[in-house]
C-alpha cells in the first residue's frame, strides 16, 4: 500500500468515527444495489416532475392571468390519479421494472408536445392544459410500482429507514429541482424547462430499464375480470377495516384545502416577485418536508398519534403566519416550516402501511390510496381556483392552514388513532 493509500484509509477511517450513529444506521440502507437503482431513478423521475410542476402551472397563468385557469390545470393534472385505483391490482402482477420504464418513456413524448407545439407556432393555454392529463395518466402506475418495489427489495427492518432516505433524496431533489425551474422559466421561458424535463424522464427511463425487482407472482399470470375485481374489492376492503384506511381520512382533510391554497400559489408569488418566487415556495416547502423526512427517523419510536396531533397544529400556525407575515424571505422560511411535521408524519404513515399491509395487498392499497387523494385535491385546486378570482389569492391561501388543523381534530377525536403507537412497532402483516 502506498502511503498516498494509507493517508486515504485513515482519513476515510476518521471520517466514519465523525458519523453519528444514528445518521450510520441509516446510511446502511444504501448497500443494497437495488435500493440504489430505485433511489437513481426516482431522484431522476422527480427532478423532472419538480421542473413540470412550475414550468406547467406558470405557463397556464402567463398565458391567461386566471387563478380559474391555474384552478382547472390542477385539476387536470391530478384527477388522473383518481385511475390509481384501478391500475393497483395490476401492479400487483406486473414486472415491476417494466412498468417504471414504460412510463418514464411516455412522459418523455408526452412533455414534448408543448415545446413542439411552440416551434411551429402553435402554442396555446388549450395545448398546455390538453398535455396535462395525458402527464397524469402516462404516469398512473409509477407511485403504485415504486411504493410496491420498495419493500421487495429492502429487508422489513429497515424499511423506515429505507423510506426516510427515500424521502431525504426525493424531497431534496424536488426542493432543487422547483427552485432551478423558477430560475429557469424566469431566465429561458416555460417552453424551455418543458425540454429540460424530457430530458430527464429519458434519463430515468434509462435507469429503471437496468433495475431487477424480484416477482411476488408469477408476471405472465391471466388477470381474468372476476379475479381482477376480487383483488380491487380485496384492496378497498382492507383500508376501510384497518387504522389505514381511518388514517387516509385524515390525509383528505388536509389535503383538500392544500389543493384549494395550490390552485393560488402562482398568483400568490405574483403578487410577490414573479415565477422565481414561485419556484421558491414549492421549493421551501419541499424543503420543509425534506427537514420533517429527515427527523422521522428520529422520532419513529414516539407514539404516532401524539406526534401527528403535536405536528400538525404547529403546521397549521406557521402556514397561516407564512401568509400573514409580509416579505419574500420571512413567507418562504414559514411555508418551510410548517411542512416540517408533514415530513415526518409521510414518512412514518408509508412504513406504517408498507408494513402493516400484507405484500400481495400492498400495490392496490397503495393505489387506493393514491385514488383518493387524486379525487380531493383536484376538487379542491378547482374550488379554489374560482375562489381566487371572487376573494383573492391571500384569503384563499389561508384555507391551507385550515386543512392540516382538521386532520389534527380528527386524529385527536378518533381513539384508535389518538392512541396509536410507534409505527416500528408495527407487526408484519397485521392489518390484513
Amino acid at each position: 500500500m502506498t502511503s498516498t493509500d494509507s493517508r486515504a484509509t485513515d482519513l476515510s477511517a476518521r471520517a466514519a468515527e465523525l458519523v453519528p450513529d444514528a445518521v450510520a444506521r441509516r446510511l446502511a440502507v444504501l448497500g443494497n444495489p437495488g435500493f440504489r437503482r430505485l433511489l437513481v431513478g426516482r431522484g431522476v423521475s422527480k427532478f423532472g416532475d419538480g421542473l413540470y410542476s412550475v414550468a406547467a402551472m406558470w405557463l397556464v397563468y402567463d398565458l391567461t392571468g386566471s387563478t380559474a385557469y391555474t384552478g382547472l390545470a390542477g385539476m387536470l393534472t391530478r384527477a388522473p390519479g383518481a385511475f390509481k385505483l384501478l391500475a393497483g391490482p395490476l401492479v400487483d402482477r406486473a414486472r415491476l421494472g417494466r412498468v417504471l420504464t414504460l412510463s418514464e418513456v411516455a412522459q418523455c413524448l408526452v412533455v414534448l408536445a408543448v415545446p413542439l407545439a411552440a416551434a411551429l407556432g402553435h402554442l396555446s393555454v388549450a395545448v398546455v392544459l390538453a398535455a396535462m392529463p395525458l402527464l397524469a395518466l402516462c404516469n398512473l402506475f409509477a407511485g403504485p410500482a415504486q411504493t410496491a418495489a420498495l419493500p421487495r427489495l429492502v429487508d422489513e427492518d429497515r424499511m423506515v429507514r429505507a423510506n426516510s432516505v427515500a424521502s431525504i433524496v426525493s424531497k431534496s431533489v424536488d426542493a432543487t429541482s422547483r427552485a432551478v425551474a423558477g430560475a429557469l422559466v424566469a431566465v429561458a421561458g416555460g417552453v424551455a424547462v418543458y425540454v429540460v424535463d424530457a430530458v430527464t424522464f429519458a434519463v430515468a427511463a434509462l435507469t429503471f430499464a437496468v433495475l431487477s425487482v424480484p416477482a411476488r407472482t408469477p408476471p405472465d399470470d391471466d388477470l381474468a375480470l372476476g379475479s381482477y375485481l376480487a383483488d380491487l374489492r380485496g384492496g378497498l376492503a382492507l383500508l376501510a377495516d384497518s387504522l389505514a384506511g381511518r388514517m387516509l381520512v385524515a390525509s383528505l382533510f388536509a389535503n383538500f384545502l392544500t389543493g384549494v391554497a395550490l390552485a393560488v400559489l402562482p398568483a400568490f408569488a405574483a403578487t410577490l416577485g414573479g415565477p422565481a418566487t414561485y419556484g421558491l415556495l414549492l421549493a421551501g416547502t419541499t424543503v420543509g418536508v425534506l427537514v420533517g423526512s429527515v427527523a422521522a427517523s428520529a422520532v419513529d419510536g414516539l407514539p404516532m398519534g401524539y406526534t401527528t396531533v403535536v405536528g400538525f397544529v404547529a403546521s397549521s400556525a406557521l402556514w397561516t403566519g407564512a401568509v400573514a407575515v409580509p416579505g419574500v424571505v420571512a413567507t418562504v422560511a414559514l411555508f418551510a416550516a410548517s411542512r416540517v411535521p408533514l415530513g415526518v408524519y409521510n414518512v412514518s404513515a408509508m412504513a406504517t402501511v408498507q408494513t402493516g399491509v400484507p405484500d400481495d395487498l400492498l400495490g392496490r392499497v397503495s393505489a387506493a390510496i393514491g385514488s383518493a387523494t387524486s379525487v380531493v385535491m383536484p376538487a379542491g385546486m378547482l374550488l379554489g381556483g374560482l375562489a381566487g378570482e371572487r376573494f383573492g389569492s391571500e384569503a384563499v391561501m389561508l384555507l391551507g392552514g385550515l386543512g392540516t388543523a382538521l386532520a389534527a381534530a380528527y386524529w385527536f377525536a378518533v381513539p384508535s388513532l389518538r392512541r396509536f403507537g410507534s409505527p416500528t412497532a408495527v407487526t408484519s402483516g397485521e392489518f390484513g
